[in-house]
């Protein structure tokens, strides 16, 4: 059930959150409802003792535990758009020992 919150903003804050929101195609409601259920996720990375919503945990588990393509639905519009254009993952390459070891050290560092 969704219900609604007033929120105090400065003026400014609330003119680029609507900029944003429209640049993202989708509302400040649902920028400020995403936030909120990040910061309300403990370290494990599930939902903290602060609550959870039916969205947060399906009959899969938490929604970050879920096959991606199950979880898509989450993705703001641009990184939807960017998945889209990126299309499917790269089949499985043969590597040489070396070039492995660099990618293996290289997905650490980033990760």
């Amino acid at each position: 059930m969704k219900s609604k919150l007033t929120l105090r903003l400065d003026e400014g804050v609330k003119e680029r959150a609507k900029r944003l929101a429209e640049e993202r195609g989708t509302s400040v409601s649902k920028i400020v409802e995403d936030y909120f259920r990040l910061l309300l996720r403990d370290t494990s990375g599930g939902p903290s003792s602060a609550g959870s919503s039916d969205q947060d945990i399906g009959e899969d588990g938490p929604a970050e535990k879920r096959p991606a393509e199950e979880s898509a639905h989450s993705l703001s519009p641009r990184v939807r758009k960017l998945k889209e254009r990126l299309g499917k993952p790269a089949p499985s390459v043969d590597m040489d020992e070396d070039t492995r070891r660099w990618v293996e050290a290289a997905a650490k560092k980033h990760a």
